[in-house]
């Protein structure tokens, strides 16, 4: 897992090339992020725009993948996303077509504010959306690199 604010952005371009088009399109984006959207980069990365209202994290679930590296930049707004190593949680469930593995267990809340991004990897469990101090509106992009 890395956690940055998008402006150290080109210092993890030595990642890939994957992750170099990625992170070269979230520093660069200009947009509100207010609207469910799927954007192609090009091949092998995809940006998702996700805006949402943050929850309590009992309203939240761990999350991993198996093919695919995030990067999550919050463009407006904050949340806090969870994180444990995948080996520290249990496998509720897999869904191999959607690569998403679903776990459950203890990890640590790590916020983050508008420019900040978090680099999680297959080993990274990672649980979006937890709210800060209060529920609020957060727009937030998320890059899928295939790995």
């Amino acid at each position: 897992m890395i956690i940055d604010n998008i402006k150290n952005a080109s210092k993890y371009f030595g990642l890939g090339k994957g992750f170099e088009a990625a992170l070269t399109y979230l520093a660069s984006y200009d947009g509100k992020a207010d609207e469910k959207a799927d954007i192609p980069v090009c091949e092998g990365v995809m940006v998702k725009c996700r805006p949402y209202m943050t929850k309590p994290v009992e309203e939240c679930a761990f999350e991993a993948h198996a093919k695919y590296a995030d990067i999550h930049f919050v463009v407006s707004g904050c949340e806090c996303i969870g994180y444990a190593p995948t080996d520290s949680l249990r496998v509720v469930r897999m869904d191999e077509a959607k690569d998403m593995i679903y776990l459950e267990g203890q990890g640590t809340d790590i916020p983050l504010n508008a420019g900040d991004f978090m680099i999680t990897l297959p080993d990274d469990a990672h649980m979006p959306c937890i709210k800060q101090s209060e529920s609020v509106f957060c727009a937030k992009l998320v890059a899928k690199i295939l790995l």
